[in-house]
């Protein structure tokens, strides 16, 4: 979960939500407009991929090499489960409204957290 305000803006909600998942495990479908950014504090490239209809954010990725090399990421939401597992780890805490508490069992980090969790994290 993120509560950076890219995410915020990019979502148009409070925190963003989302799941990672080795790239070859998923079948992407359908048409997407694609916009690329670099990532505040991280200073990554990431391409976020949204429906040209209604403008969902649905899915995205960086770059080939670090941490993210192989990985993809999609909207919690995309998935419309109500047992859709909790966080394992909020980033930007330090910008999350004072009215939304992660779970109990949530890593939270005030801002990006080190490389080496990142890492574990991205696994």
């Amino acid at each position: 979960m993120c509560s950076c305000e890219l995410c915020q803006r990019r979502t148009g909600a409070p925190v963003h939500i989302g799941a990672w998942f080795p790239i070859e495990n998923v079948k992407i479908e359908g048409v997407t407009t694609a916009f690329t950014r670099t990532t505040g504090d991280m200073g990554m490239e990431a391409t976020f991929h949204f429906c040209p209809v209604c403008g969902t954010s649905l899915w995205w990725g960086g770059r080939s090499t670090g941490f993210l090399a192989g990985k993809i990421g999609i909207a919690g939401g995309c998935f419309a489960d109500k047992d859709f597992p909790p966080p394992t780890h909020a980033f930007y805490d330090k910008r999350r409204h004072s009215w939304i508490n992660p779970p109990e069992e949530t890593q939270c980090f005030q801002e990006v957290p080190p490389p080496e969790v990142m890492a574990e994290f991205m696994k």
